[in-house]
């Protein structure tokens, strides 16, 4: 039985690079990035992904507990943050101006959900969110490889995911 208290690991992304054929946009459609080669060359990075830009949860409690354990999380080596949603770039540019992460999360967009179902991270939230969605979720990686993942047990809950308890870990 899964309890939403404890960090999750799972297998099957472990030491796994982001996929190589996926494309993100960033501030605009036209900006894209291949996060395969984004996260690859990095030495510690983070992948949060998150069911919907100015969600809730993801605007109140998910992206701003990077933004506040942001020096914690550089100390201890981590030097590129990322946050990826099932939304488009102008959202989610939008969405990064309001949550004020300036330079500390690079604000991407899977408009299509290529990337996170692809991962096997992605849910069907038709019922909510008109369609599939990113389930929440937080990839540790280094050197492009993912060496930590942590998933809510229930697609969008926030427990296992904020950024204290990925800080637990690294």
């Amino acid at each position: 039985m899964l309890r939403a208290t404890r960090v999750l690991f799972s297998a099957s992304l472990l030491n796994k690079s982001l996929p190589a054929s996926a494309v993100l946009h960033h501030t605009k459609p036209a900006d894209t990035v291949k996060p395969a080669e984004l996260f690859g060359s990095a030495k510690k990075a983070i992948l949060i992904g998150v069911p919907g830009a100015f969600t809730p949860g993801c605007s109140k409690t998910h992206v701003p507990s990077y933004l506040e354990h942001y020096d914690k999380l550089k100390a201890k080596g981590v030097d590129l943050i990322g946050c990826v949603s099932v939304n488009d770039a102008f959202v989610m540019d939008a969405w990064g101006k309001d949550l004020d992460v300036q330079d500390k999360i690079m604000m991407l967009a899977d408009p299509q959900g290529k990337m996170v179902k692809e991962l096997g991270l992605d849910f069907d939230a038709s019922a909510a969110l008109g369609g599939h969605r990113s389930k929440r979720f937080a990839l540790v990686l280094e050197n492009g490889k993912i060496t930590k993942e942590y998933v809510e047990p229930n697609n969008t809950g926030l427990s296992v995911t904020l950024a204290e308890n990925v800080l637990k870990e690294l």
